[in-house]
């Protein structure tokens, strides 16, 4: 079982969307996949048109003393997805202090899935360390767009004590923007650098399977959204070998 992680460098740069596409690419190459929602904002299941009045999810039964694992959903015979569930503002504080309490909680989650699943895919929040503490992962990737402000984000955190950096996909590439082709090069020729080999282009379809409430793979198959979602799959299960090889 593969463990990947998707954060973003600041927020609304499209992580969710991204990982709702990814889990869907990765399931329709015959992998079994959990997606997980880690974030209280809980928009992972709208990409999959769960009831908007929907309430449960992992979080949710930890606040209720509920078995956790019996709020995913199946949403196809490979693809499953567990909700973070709707919480308050005070009620997801309640939930971090529990996790900071115990960061070894998915870790033996993770231990409890073994063997039902290829791929579990956490989808990540920012400034939540309890929250994000989701045990072994093998491919934590940052989200970022080719923009200043996630340059500026990216030079801070090198400068950071101890840091190291991080696997790096660029998304909502235009390739037609001159600030954008500069600073994917910078990237590319930043020391240490660890920029995965493509980008996720920019795609008015990958919002628009976000209001049918779809991932792209399924709204829009012949889509650029879904083939580099395809891309990235792919990409993913090369990497899994090699480090399996290693």
């Amino acid at each position: 079982m593969t463990v990947l992680s998707l954060s973003g460098v600041r927020g609304g740069v499209g992580t969710t969307s991204l990982l709702a596409a990814l889990g869907f690419a990765l399931q329709s190459l015959g992998e079994r996949v959990l997606m997980i929602d880690l974030c209280p904002e809980n928009q992972l299941r709208l990409h999959f048109n769960l009831p908007l009045e929907q309430s449960s999810g992992w979080a949710r039964a930890m606040l209720d003393g509920q078995p956790w694992h019996e709020h995913a959903w199946r949403l196809t015979e490979q693809l499953h997805l567990l909700p973070y569930g709707r919480l308050s503002a005070a009620q997801s504080h309640v939930v971090e202090q529990r996790l900071l309490t115990d960061p070894l909680l998915w870790t033996r989650r993770q231990a409890s899935l073994a063997g039902q699943y290829d791929w579990l895919l956490f989808d990540l929040p920012q400034r939540l360390p309890g929250h994000a503490a989701m045990g072994p992962c093998l491919l934590p990737i940052r989200v970022a767009e080719a923009d200043p402000a996630c340059l500026a984000l990216l030079q801070q955190a090198r400068q950071e004590p101890g840091h190291v950096p991080p696997l790096l996909l660029v998304n909502r590439f235009d390739p037609g923007s001159q600030l954008q082709r500069d600073l994917l090069l910078v990237w590319r020729n930043s020391p240490g650098n660890r920029l995965l080999p493509l980008t996720v282009h920019s795609d008015e379809a990958l919002r628009e399977a976000m209001a049918f409430r779809q991932p792209a793979g399924q709204y829009a198959p012949d889509s650029l959204a879904a083939q580099d979602a395809l891309s990235l799959a792919t990409w993913c299960l090369t990497r899994r070998h090699e480090l399996e090889a290693a």
